[in-house]
């Protein structure tokens, strides 16, 4: 590879993470010149992996991942039986799947995040300056005190 890149969650500011997540993977380098996008795409995959090393799944993605994994069992016990019941409870963990994506959808933004984030730190929270490592951190800190109350 070519370039300098990002390559923990440690040293890539949370602006370009989100950038990336949304798929434009030229912001997992470090200067701005452009380069070939599959190298760009090799060197988030490391940074990705940082990132599942230290946090994890999210719960809300092990929720939709256990919802598809039940459907596909039904729809696999259907084929076997043919049992058309086990087509209503399909049409029934499909629609769990859908309700919980469109909660997904209406849930508040990075940068609404950021300011409650900064309320609560008591310090501006900039997404070009704080780190995906800092960023998540502070996420599950806040989380905690507010589940402690």
């Amino acid at each position: 590879m070519q370039g300098v890149y990002y390559t923990s969650i440690e040293d890539m500011p949370l602006y370009n993470w989100h950038k990336c997540l949304n798929g434009d993977f030229y912001y997992v380098r470090v200067d701005t010149k452009q380069s070939d996008l599959p190298e760009c795409e090799k060197a988030f995959e490391k940074v990705y992996e940082s990132y599942m090393n230290e946090f994890g799944i999210d719960k809300t993605y092990k929720r939709q991942i256990e919802l598809i994994k039940k459907i596909a069992l039904l729809q696999c016990d259907y084929l076997v039986t043919k049992d058309q019941f086990k087509l209503t409870q399909i049409e029934v963990e499909n629609a769990k799947l859908e309700m919980q994506k469109g909660d997904l959808k209406n849930s508040i933004t990075l940068q609404q995040t950021l300011i409650y984030l900064s309320k609560w730190i008591g310090y501006r929270l900039d997404w070009k300056q704080i780190t995906v490592y800092e960023y998540y951190t502070i996420l599950e800190e806040s989380s905690k005190q507010a589940k402690n109350g």
